[in-house]
């Protein structure tokens, strides 16, 4: 049974309910009310969430940091309840631990929360921060613990400087006898190219727990499913800057934790036209657009998100440029003109989408089914 389908057809909020809670806390509003601060709208708008989620019987609610990022329309959603995971995992590695509460994900994307708890004792002088972690790896795999990884790793870990980006690169993209290289979900994978996109934002550092805490993403269009194996998350030591501009990685090893992501959502729409030398393929999920381009002269990948529409069921065009940002983009040069034959990129979409709604993708005057 698809509980995500289910929900939309049978589970829709009491008609009115949401005017009733607005005239109910307009009425309940003090006479002198405070000077409006946009912080404190921001505020509202997860305690209205917290209390539109309850009133509609929803059994969670989401992270505070998930609410920023898609809206509390997204968390009262039925599809916001389809991607929605309670995790509640904790891994101790050694000196350090990771815990994840909380997850969105489709079949192509994972949005999660991460608490990275700090050596005992660690404490941040004046004028020192801390950075963000240089890799985070993705292994779709649940074959190893934290203590298999260390009796099999622990020498080669010993002999890389975890404070310095190119050692650490190194140590991934060298070392192929790395017992988590052949679950590589980016670049080792199921006839993929090994493509995807990631990003991150820190929610911030808390002394009293010792823990800094992530929002991570990322976008998966290389032919992986994550709901069909466990998903290991390795996670190199963040650095302490000094005031003097030196880094200290806060420990001597990279840290994992594994768990099954979970998802009752619509399944990735995706499309590919071939014509001559043009080739366009396309992968849509509730989160993002995955598009790539071969042979249509356009110069960056820019142009080519500005070119791009999605086709509703009843005809109309929603420009891809409009619904979501991109943080970036690949391109390959013509050797001789210097000119782009391929550009990609991926839309993360500012909203979560129903991607039942479309049919196709227009490029220019190119169309592609969405199936």
């Amino acid at each position: 049974m698809n509980l995500y389908r289910d929900a939309m057809e049978n589970c829709a909020p009491p008609q009115g309910m949401r005017e009733r809670l607005k005239e109910n806390a307009l009425s309940a509003r003090p006479e002198r009310a405070r000077t409006y601060r946009p912080r404190k709208k921001r505020t509202a708008a997860v305690l209205l969430a917290a209390v539109l989620l309850l009133a509609t019987s929803a059994t969670t609610i989401w992270d505070p940091l998930f609410v920023r990022r898609f809206g509390p329309q997204a968390a009262m959603s039925a599809l916001g309840g389809a991607v929605f995971q309670e995790v509640n995992l904790t891994s101790v590695c050694d000196d350090v631990s990771l815990t994840i509460p909380q997850a969105l994900c489709s079949d192509k994307n994972i949005h999660y929360i991460m608490e990275y708890k700090l050596p005992d004792g660690f404490s941040l002088e004046e004028g020192e921060y801390l950075t963000y972690p240089d890799e985070v790896r993705y292994y779709g795999t649940g074959d190893y613990t934290w203590e298999d990884l260390k009796a099999l790793e622990g020498e080669a870990w010993s002999s890389c400087d975890w404070s310095d980006f190119s050692d650490i690169h190194d140590y991934f993209s060298r070392r192929e006898e790395f017992v988590l290289a052949p679950c590589d979900m980016i670049f080792v994978n199921k006839g993929g190219t090994g493509q995807g996109s990631g990003s991150g934002r820190t929610k911030g550092y808390d002394p009293d727990s010792n823990t800094v805490t992530w929002l991570f993403s990322r976008d998966f269009d290389s032919g992986w499913s994550l709901n069909e194996q466990p998903l290991t998350i390795l996670v190199t030591p963040p650095c302490v800057k000094h005031a003097d501009g030196t880094e200290t990685a806060v420990t001597d090893h990279p840290a994992i934790i594994t768990f099954q992501p979970a998802y009752d959502g619509p399944q990735a729409l995706s499309g590919v036209f071939e014509e001559g030398g043009v080739k366009i393929t396309a992968t849509l999920t509730p989160f993002s657009l995955a598009l790539e381009a071969q042979g249509t002269g356009y110069p960056g990948y820019e142009d080519m998100v500005k070119d791009t529409r999605l086709v509703t069921r009843d005809g109309e065009e929603k420009r891809v440029s409009l619904m979501g940002y991109t943080s970036g983009g690949s391109g390959i040069l013509d050797a001789d003109s210097r000119e782009a034959q391929e550009v990609s990129t991926t839309v993360r979409f500012l909203l979560l989408t129903d991607i039942n709604e479309f049919t196709a993708l227009r490029m220019g005057d190119y169309t592609i089914p969405l199936e």
